[in-house]
């Protein structure tokens, strides 16, 4: 997902006749990557719950915080039910990131 890719990368996922698990979170990444996030959480959005998975939800927080949507991530966070430790330390980063410190510390403790 290179700037400039993004629609050649669409025009293959879009030819898929059924993505899996790492066609989506490859997507997700590459929205998240260029700066994307709100198509990376439509996508996120409209993608089969069974393939939803860590690495997925990581990518989906990335994503968030490379476009500033602080909100959107607290929205998914709030809702993944089986926490990780990975994808606490992804939030706890992306919140960090964005200066809200006081929150990222209360998911530590």
């Amino acid at each position: 997902g290179k700037i400039g890719c993004n629609d050649k990368a669409e025009q293959i996922f879009e030819k898929i006749r059924q993505p899996n698990e790492v066609g989506y979170s490859a997507m997700i990444n590459a929205y998240g990557l260029n700066g994307m996030g709100t198509q990376a959480v439509e996508l996120y959005h409209r993608m089969p719950r069974e393939f939803i998975n860590e690495v997925v939800y990581i990518c989906v927080l990335n994503a968030c915080s490379h476009s500033g949507l602080v909100n959107e991530a607290r929205l998914i966070f709030k809702n993944i039910q089986m926490k990780t430790e990975r994808i606490y330390s992804t939030m706890i980063d992306r919140l960090s990131r964005a200066s809200y410190f006081e929150e990222a510390e209360e998911l530590i403790n």
